[in-house]
């Protein structure tokens, strides 16, 4: 029960910082669209593309590898897990290395053929210097969220926003104030974005020498050499990282394609990567937006059932993987069945006029299963299940990438759209089925599933009585009033659920 205690305490305090940054994020992205508006989203997205691909590379595996490995080494001897980190620093230095020479020589390229538009090459070039930083960065993290410390992992992550936000607005607002090309407005974004992941270095290396200072007192002896725990991660690490590369690889190249099957379907390029930015850089993001707690458990949960490995035994572990996963359907459901009845006061009140309640009300429906499936794929890496995460996102791509090349052109964003919600479904599934075969749990179809389903119905029944009120006349004020109805419905509704989930003694904390 403490572990879990512990669990939830972690979690909790990285929802707080991170629900500040996706505000954060979200004030952004609505400052951004106004500023370069869905067009120039659209082909920020297309950079940020290419640009995570290399990103990528230079940090697949790192976070998860470093996080479980620091756990489980920590639980013996500290020193040995000192020693790993330093050799995942050196490892993180090496792949950012190379990634950031291998952007550097290929953004013309990559400008022209891909994002077809020369004069994004700039852009590219600045967002290869801040690969080395994000790279080291990634490995403090997985240290930070090992030992517990998620204050600093979790604080890095919202000054870094901040940091991006500030320099954004001062390149757009004060030096680019008359500039009106997007391709060059998207130089200053960018540069916004390779100046917050250095200054998130910085302040993960000063809180980690902070941490360490305070600590070596404690350390005896490792008991691995620093050639031990450089196989142990590259062991650990390879396939997790390749994993992510493949599918990183695969997402790119889907979202390399969307604007081009849209532009055939409409004729229009600037059509094109509006309807992208809208989907890709609007919807999918305000649906993710309330993901920051189960975010912050996937973050968490590695380590401490790793530590359950070591320590408890697969039944102490099971039981852990049955609670996450419970609150992560209820989660899931709730925020689902938000978004399903109130679409266009929510999409409006974020990005007025952009016409995004179609697609918040489609993609509401499968919201519960992306929720889960991330957690699923977190889990299967926690207990050694890596492999398996890589074949069905393989699959998953394929299928996606085969859809998007030979039935889009025909559809447009609708055939788009139905596609995420088929995808989706397959792939939760998958990972679903496979984690059962790992695990023994148990997420009763009426306590797990259907009793949230029918709390976000009453909700949201209720939700839109309230919207209809004559003197809610602006779409703030009902998404506002809507929201507010809706979520205390739901958690009064839902009370049993999740204090069962929490257990008897910590539902009494």
């Amino acid at each position: 029960m403490r572990s879990s205690h512990v669990l939830l305490k972690g979690a909790a305090v990285m929802t707080v910082f991170s629900l500040l940054g996706k505000l954060l994020g979200v004030l952004l992205r609505l400052y951004l669209t106004s500023r370069i508006g869905s067009e120039g989203i659209g082909l920020y997205q297309l950079i940020m593309s290419v640009y995570g691909l290399f990103a990528t590379f230079s940090t697949a595996g790192l976070t998860v590898a470093v996080s479980r490995l620091v756990a489980e080494k920590a639980e013996r001897n500290l020193s040995d897990a000192t020693v790993l980190l330093r050799a995942s620093v050196l490892a993180g230095l090496c792949i950012s290395a190379a990634a950031t020479v291998a952007l550097l020589v290929s953004s013309d390229f990559f400008a022209v053929s891909v994002v077809k538009d020369a004069s994004c090459a700039p852009s590219l070039r600045i967002l290869a210097l801040s690969m080395p930083f994000m790279a080291i960065a990634a490995c403090f993290k997985g240290w930070f969220i090992a030992r517990r410390q998620v204050l600093r992992c979790s604080s890095a992550s919202l000054f870094e926003q901040c940091v991006k936000f500030a320099v954004m607005a001062l390149f757009l607002n004060v030096l680019m104030a008359n500039v009106s090309d997007i391709a060059s407005l998207c130089t200053g974004i960018v540069l916004g974005v390779t100046v917050g992941e250095g200054c998130s270095f910085v302040y993960l290396w000063a809180a980690y020498r902070f941490l360490a200072g305070r600590q070596k007192r404690k350390e005896i002896r490792p008991s691995q050499t620093f050639g031990d725990s450089m196989r142990n991660l590259v062991g650990v690490m390879a396939p997790i990282g390749l994993s992510v590369m493949v599918t990183s690889l695969l997402h790119t190249a889907e979202n390399l394609l969307i604007p081009s099957v849209f532009e055939r379907y409409g004729g229009d390029r600037a059509k094109a990567l509006s309807e992208f930015g809208v989907i890709r850089g609007m919807v999918i993001p305000l649906l993710f937006f309330p993901f920051a707690f189960l975010q912050s458990l996937v973050s968490v949960m590695i380590p401490e059932i790793s530590r359950l490995n070591v320590a408890s035994g697969v039944k102490a572990r099971d039981r852990q993987i049955g609670r996450i996963l419970s609150v992560s359907f209820l989660f899931g459901i709730a925020a689902g069945g938000l978004f399903f009845f109130l679409p266009e006061e929510l999409g409006e009140t974020f990005y007025p006029g952009e016409g995004t309640a179609d697609a918040l009300r489609l993609l509401a429906l499968v919201n519960p299963l992306m929720y889960v499936q991330t957690i699923c794929d977190g889990l299967l890496k926690a207990v050694d299940g890596q492999k398996y995460t890589l074949r069905y996102s393989v699959y998953n791509s394929v299928l996606r990438i085969a859809v998007i090349l030979t039935l889009i052109p025909l559809s447009g964003a609708t055939g788009y759209l139905l596609l995420l919600v088929l995808s989706n479904t397959v792939e939760f599934a998958l990972c679903y089925r496979r984690l059962k075969k790992y695990a023994r749990f148990s997420v009763g179809c009426v306590k797990g599933v259907l009793a949230p389903v029918g709390c976000a119905i009453v909700g949201g029944i209720a939700s839109r009585a309230v919207v209809s009120l004559p003197f809610l006349n602006t779409f703030l004020s009902k998404a506002m009033a809507g929201t507010s109805v809706y979520l205390v419905l739901f958690l009064l509704l839902a009370r049993p659920l999740y204090m069962g989930l929490l257990g008897k003694k910590q539902a009494e904390a």
